[in-house]
């Protein structure tokens, strides 16, 4: 430790500088305030010793000095006058100790020395640990407002991305809009070109396609399967472009040569739909609407569940409206005769759940159909 000794009595600075070097302390002299206060800046001792009474400048403008320059330092104020008022003042100004001269026993410079040093070693400990904790505070700090810049900034491109793809979900239904009502107007005319070209069965599609519909909301299917089955209903016999009209519209019996004739529009039906990229399987739909659950139907005599749904219930439709309403070439056979033939082919010809929802539709006086 580095001892600055201030005192303009050359005796007692020999006397201090003499016991301190014994207990391996390193002792600067210093002969008035003045030229202590310079040796103070250049050398940079650990502890002050210095005199109250002093020519040039005096034991307390030093004190003032040094406590501005490193406040850490300590002081020991040492004079023989002993006044209350300065030793008050001396402390006031931030002196660590006082001493009175003479120094009789060394000791209790050596005890003022060792208390000054212990308490300066806490202080210096004190502030290490106090910058230590701001420069954590300050690294944490910096660190927060580093992740919510990036939090932020995260939130922000999330926020744009959000925004874009509901730009692109908004037009995507849009175009999905502008598409189902595309599909929609060419399955109108498709099924007025047909009904066209066979008015004696004018109705029929739109007839099915709306009993259709009824029965697979009745039924519980999603909202993509009714709208297919829908637009199925409405071009079903599509196939029937490829049979001759003299066949189609001949009154009375028809042969069975005809009869074959007329069953292949459901395969000329898959011809003409096939190809077409629908989101449902209306071209199935179209060859599979005569299948029968006993596998009587045609044309490749599929049985029960190797029927599509949607196939089974056009197929029960189809028979049904073709019952209930008249034809040129022969009158109605009526409802009942209709729901009857349901009833009595359930679980063999027909698919009993699509029977009983079907009956259950058209026992319903709220149901009508629309032209």
């Amino acid at each position: 430790m580095k001892v600055l000794t201030i005192d303009d009595e050359q005796i007692v600075r020999e006397n201090i500088a003499a016991y301190l070097e014994d207990l391996d302390y390193e002792v600067i002299e210093a002969e008035d305030g003045k030229s202590g206060l310079e040796i103070f800046k250049t050398q940079k001792p650990d502890i002050v010793l210095c005199d109250l009474r002093m020519p040039h400048m005096d034991g307390l403008e030093v004190l003032e000095k040094i406590r501005e320059i490193s406040p850490e330092t300590p002081i020991i104020m040492i004079s023989g006058t002993g006044v209350v008022h300065e030793v008050v003042e001396a402390l006031r100004l931030g002196a660590w100790d006082y001493i009175i001269k003479p120094i009789n026993d060394m000791e209790v410079l050596e005890y003022s020395l060792n208390r000054c040093i212990e308490r300066a070693q806490l202080l210096r400990e004190n502030r290490l640990y106090r910058e230590h904790l701001e420069e954590e505070v300050r690294k944490r700090t910096e660190e927060i407002v580093a992740k919510k810049q990036e939090v932020e900034l995260t939130n922000e491109l999330l926020k744009r991305e959000i925004n874009e793809r509901r730009l692109i979900e908004n037009r995507l239904k849009n175009s999905l809009t502008t598409l189902e009502k595309t599909i929609e107007g060419t399955i109108h005319t498709i099924s007025t070109i047909i009904e066209m070209r066979d008015p004696y069965t004018g109705g029929h599609q739109n007839h099915v396609a709306q009993l259709a519909r009824a029965i697979a909301v009745e039924i519980g299917l999603s909202d993509e399967q009714i709208q297919g089955i829908y637009f199925a209903g409405l071009i079903h016999d599509i196939g029937k472009l490829a049979v001759p009209i003299e066949i189609l519209v001949k009154p009375g019996k028809i042969s069975k040569l005809e009869t074959l004739i007329i069953q292949t529009h459901a395969e000329a039906g898959w011809e003409i739909l096939k190809d077409i990229s629908f989101p449902w399987p209306i071209a199935q739909i179209a060859l599979q609407h005569h299948e029968r659950m006993d596998g009587s139907g045609y044309p490749s005599g599929l049985k029960g569940k190797h029927i599509l749904k949607e196939a089974r219930i056009i197929a029960v439709a189809d028979v049904v409206e073709s019952m209930i309403f008249h034809r040129p070439y022969r009158p109605a056979p009526g409802l009942e005769k209709a729901l009857e033939e349901i009833k009595t082919y359930s679980g063999i010809r027909y698919d009993p759940e699509v029977v009983e929802t079907c009956v259950k539709i058209l026992t319903n006086p709220n149901f009508r159909f629309i032209s």
